[in-house]
């Protein structure tokens, strides 16, 4: 997401006090603190298939600072640079800016437990940029979507939870990439995607919706991972879009770690240097999770999915039994690029398609070996 990963260098300011704060030695979480736990994939232990593993990942932050100074700074950037006007919308704004005004918290140790699990489970201490992330075991578990509730002490009332999504090691998963294949973000156009990003209210691809309830009829309750290069600050926004629009195939959500301070990191990856790269390492993540499963890899052309999904298949063979890539108006859509994308990867592993065709993608058997 290139506008949002620009507007993000503004709130670098606030980020940077986290620099000015005295070292945090490990303690437990706090009233003084905030927790964001993302929603987690669940999996079978391999040395112990009675065993559930999970992927937590937390966030933790001072609690949200007033960021009326971000949103002021971002209005006048995004008036100047792009002719839009969000004055009348910085309430919008600042809902879903919310993250980029707080400072990640180091030391922080995040303790969970999860309904139907016979474990709780603790992650390291938290990094410099305030994440952790881990696999830790949860014992046994039940099959079905849980919610997961961060530990406080006895005086924190706040209820902090997620959901965790387990599936089983063999059957059917879904990748899907969420901006421009399961949400329309005009991320060629540098003012659609500023208001799409910041005030709008998010739109589904026409046809995504009932195609992805389909899927999860047809593949037998897949595992869906959505897996985007935006920042993580967004992940409440894009999350909630998710829970909502495609409420059929919800599924943990995938996104980039930008905590880095580093002006010319932020612009790299910015410029589509880094997205394919961090995506692959995605893939790299949930095939080490799912490596009995076959995935079903969905994106579109505006960015790097494609090149992404035709070196996981050279990579991992049939781990990804098909990639489906949605033809973008205006993207580099020549049949070159896909000749190179695709470079060696039997023609039959992959399928390029247009709105037209989204309603018959439900026709396809991707669970009998077809992909198109």
């Amino acid at each position: 997401m290139h506008f949002s990963l620009s507007f993000v260098t503004l709130g670098l300011a606030v980020a940077g006090l986290a620099h000015a704060l005295p070292h945090q030695r490990r303690s437990s979480v706090n009233l003084l603190d905030d927790v964001l736990v993302f929603d987690a994939p669940a999996f079978q232990d391999p040395a112990n298939p009675g065993n559930t593993l999970v992927q937590l990942q937390a966030y933790t932050s001072t609690r949200q600072i007033s960021i009326a100074p971000l949103v002021s700074a971002v209005s006048d950037f995004v008036n100047k640079t792009l002719g839009l006007d969000i004055s009348g919308d910085l309430d919008t704004a600042a809902s879903r800016l919310a993250l980029f005004g707080t400072i990640g918290l180091s030391g922080k140790v995040v303790t969970v437990n999860v309904d139907g699990c016979g474990n709780g489970a603790t992650l390291p201490s938290t990094a410099s940029g305030g994440m952790a992330i881990q696999n830790v075991t949860l014992g046994a578990c039940g099959t079905a979507d849980a919610i997961g509730n961060v530990s406080l002490s006895s005086v924190d009332s706040r209820n902090l939870n997620f959901t965790v999504f387990p599936s089983s090691a063999d059957g059917f998963g879904v990748i899907s990439d969420i901006d421009d294949t399961v949400k329309v973000s005009h991320t060629l156009d540098k003012l659609l995607l500023a208001k799409a990003t910041l005030i709008d209210t998010p739109v589904a691809v026409t046809g995504m919706p009932d195609l992805y309830k389909s899927l999860a009829s047809s593949l037998n309750s897949p595992q869906f991972i959505y897996v985007s290069a935006s920042p993580f600050q967004l992940y409440p926004f894009l999350r909630d879009f998710i829970d909502t629009t495609y409420a059929a195939s919800s599924g943990p959500i995938m996104l980039n770690n930008l905590t880095t301070t580093n002006l010319t990191s932020i612009t790299d990856f910015a410029a589509n240097d880094g997205i394919e790269d961090y995506k692959s390492a995605m893939i790299d993540r949930i095939q080490g999770m799912y490596p009995g499963k076959k995935f079903l890899t969905i994106g579109d052309s505006t960015q790097k999915d494609p090149e992404t999904y035709g070196e996981a298949i050279r990579k991992y063979g049939d781990f990804i039994a098909c990639a489906w890539i949605r033809l973008v108006d205006e993207a580099n859509n020549t049949q070159a690029r896909f000749d190179a994308a695709f470079e060696g990867v039997d023609p039959s592993k992959y399928k390029l398609y247009n709105d037209t065709e989204i309603p018959s993608l439900a026709n396809i058997d991707v669970a009998g070996g077809s992909c198109s």
